[in-house]
């Protein structure tokens, strides 16, 4: 048995999102000028994103689930089973696995009070992660090097070994990351 490229997963990944995007643009009757605006991008990058020549970073991603009425848990699962964990970015404390534990991708939502810190909340099995920042002030170290993140703010991590994160602010955070399962 053969191991599969990172590019050939990428692509793989890219080509799973674009069908499912179009497929839920289509049977919303939407048109590409109407999701595009919506996700504030443009028709050339959602054609791009739907034929899977480009893969979307984790914010524009979220917003174009928005625009098309879908959470990301349905926009990433890796089947076409409509049996999707469901979960929102509130204020519950503690850490929620917001996709299914046969999903190819890890979603984790991370609510931490101030003063709080910890290791990634998504395994680190070799594969980039993804952080994004809804709430709160966030810092982030990733193989010894701090982000400092705000609402709105997502980073993206190569191939890290190693991640730590810490509430850097007087209120509550609340992250969302991504990742693709080890092995």
């Amino acid at each position: 048995m053969s191991a599969t490229s990172p590019l050939a997963e990428t692509m793989e990944l890219g080509n799973l999102l674009g069908r499912r995007l179009k497929e839920r643009r289509r049977e919303l009757g939407k048109t590409m000028a109407e999701v595009a605006a919506a996700a504030a991008v443009s028709v050339g990058y959602v054609s791009s994103i739907e034929k899977g020549g480009s893969l979307p970073l984790l914010p524009v991603l979220a917003r174009l689930a928005h625009a098309l009425d879908m959470s990301l848990a349905e926009v990433l699962r890796s089947s076409a089973s409509s049996r999707v964990t469901e979960g929102h970015l509130d204020e519950t404390l503690g850490k929620t696995r917001l996709s299914p534990e046969t999903s190819r991708v890890q979603i984790v939502r991370l609510t931490v009070k101030p003063g709080g810190s910890g290791r990634s909340p998504v395994g680190l099995g070799g594969t980039d992660v993804f952080v994004y920042v809804y709430r709160g002030r966030f810092a982030v170290e990733v193989d010894g090097e701090t982000y400092e993140l705000e609402p709105g703010d997502a980073l993206h991590c190569a191939v890290p070994e190693a991640i730590r994160w810490a509430v850097a602010g007087e209120e509550r955070a609340v992250t969302l990351w991504l990742a693709a399962k080890a092995g």
